[in-house]
């Protein structure tokens, strides 16, 4: 049982930008992406259906250009202060994200004795497309985050994230720190929350906290 475990989002939160869709964008054609992105906007088809279907056009040569990609997106500023800073104060710290199990793993290697857990998205690369894999799929989710919360035991959940697949996991949280679309759902549905802009916000807000 831990009595605090901090869980953060990868994509637009630990990354400056969304590398799921960085991905897609720069592995499908841009007119078919924005038909199946207007699609899901529209409620036509769920966020895991979606991502099911854009990957499933994506050759399996293409993820070394996938991984070369992500490995030039900068991690937001304050990461490893916050990683420390929660090693300080014996909170583990445990990763979910909706995008691609390979390349967070590959992203953060330099920061794994720092982090408990990575969950995210499995790849089939034994074909010629990428087939997207997930034992977390549920309610039109490819990641359903609570899911993962579930397997661990603990008093006290911190979340960190910024978009709206986040929002479940900000609803099982008992503080959450939310920015950009996340941050404007919360307000939205007069939910508190810390907003914020980098990870030196975070670590000096659970420190003064403690």
């Amino acid at each position: 049982m831990y009595d605090t475990i901090l869980f953060l989002d990868f994509d637009g939160t630990i990354t400056s930008e969304e590398t799921l869709e960085g991905s897609m964008q720069l592995c499908i054609d841009p007119s078919i992406y924005e038909e199946e992105k207007r699609a899901l906007n529209a409620g036509k088809r769920s966020l895991a259906d979606t991502l099911h279907m854009a990957f499933s056009m994506i050759p399996v040569k293409s993820m070394a250009a996938i991984l070369d990609y992500v490995d030039q997106v900068e991690v937001r500023p304050g990461f490893e202060k916050l990683l420390d800073v929660a090693a300080d104060l014996g909170m583990p710290v445990v990763v979910i994200s909706g995008g691609l199990e390979s390349y967070i793993e590959r992203k953060l290697a330099s920061y794994k004795d720092k982090i408990l857990a990575f969950h995210g998205v499995g790849v089939d690369l034994s074909g010629e497309y990428i087939k997207l894999k997930s034992a977390y799929e549920a309610e039109g989710e490819l990641v359903q985050k609570t899911l993962i919360m579930d397997q661990y035991e603990y008093r006290k959940a911190i979340s960190v994230g910024d978009n709206i697949t986040d929002y479940r996991m900000a609803l099982a949280s008992d503080q959450v720190f939310a920015r950009d679309t996340l941050a404007v759902v919360m307000e939205k549905n007069k939910l508190p929350f810390t907003p914020w802009e980098d990870f030196y916000d975070v670590a000096r807000s659970i420190s003064s906290s403690k």
